[in-house]
């Protein structure tokens, strides 16, 4: 069905609406107190997502890449870069790419991530037999750096979209590299949208024991889509949290990360 990969990429849409949450939930100043002092990493993150938005409006450029780079804490890094991804949107083809390929520090160069997509998904050549869905798979795998890799691949499931199947994105999946790691968001979708669809049990043990990144990242995706929409509070989710520090699998943790910042920012 030539639809089912447009709308499997749905969710990817839900989690980078995550990017420009606004802390009602709590105010900016507690949030900044969790991201600058909370010593479980992923709650730390979960608040430093959750100020994205704040950040946007009220730093300047400079003041984000400084902190991006320098900031004490993963939570107070994942905020800044967050919201230069944002700000990055208002930046041409040539200044994104140029941050994409370049020596900046992996923080900035994945802040340009999703604002390239704008650009490399109607990229154009007058090259002879030029494919742009081809182009795109073999740049995720000779980009210069893994964010031009990773931001190839993912503009390479939005261009192809309309050929994706469960099957094929579940054998990307099993593979290596930023391929792999970009076709967990589509696969995620599969999950959630699809019959036969995915069990929050199901989606826990993918999430935990998935052979490769891939496959523990789609679980990861989709399990995060149910517990957003369960009836865990943030504190429970934070418990939660607590409990599975250092254990499980990142993908699973990051789930739970994931959750915890939608609740903080509601």
């Amino acid at each position: 069905m030539k639809l089912s990969g447009l709308r499997a990429l749905v969710v990817v849409i839900a989690v980078m609406a995550l990017f420009s949450l606004v802390g009602m939930g709590y105010t900016v100043a507690e949030l900044e107190d969790i991201a600058a002092n909370e010593l479980i990493p992923k709650i730390s993150a979960a608040a430093g997502l959750a100020l994205v938005s704040s950040y946007t409006e009220t730093k300047t450029e400079a003041e984000l890449e400084e902190l991006a780079v320098n900031g004490r804490t993963i939570g107070l890094r994942t905020a800044a870069s967050g919201a230069l991804s944002i700000l990055y949107r208002a930046k041409t083809e040539e200044e994104l790419m140029a941050i994409l390929t370049g020596t900046a520090d992996p923080m900035i160069r994945a802040a340009a991530i999703e604002p390239a997509l704008m650009y490399l998904v109607v990229l154009t050549s007058e090259e002879e037999g030029f494919v742009l869905a081809d182009y795109l798979k073999g740049l995720a795998t000779t980009g210069k750096t893994y964010e031009m890799q990773l931001a190839a691949a993912k503009a390479y499931y939005i261009v192809a979209a309309g050929d994706l199947s469960q099957a094929g994105l579940e054998t990307d999946a099993a593979g290596e590299g930023a391929l792999a790691l970009a076709a967990a968001e589509p696969l995620a979708g599969f999950y959630l949208f699809f019959p036969p669809l995915k069990t929050q049990v199901e989606l826990e043990d993918l999430a935990i024991n998935g052979a490769t990144e891939g496959l523990r990242a789609a679980g990861g995706i989709a399990l995060s889509t149910v517990l957003i929409n369960s009836d865990l509070t943030a504190q429970e989710i934070q418990t939660t949290l607590l409990s599975i520090f250092g254990t499980k699998s990142a993908e699973y943790r990051d789930a739970y990360k994931v959750a915890l910042a939608n609740r903080y920012g509601s």
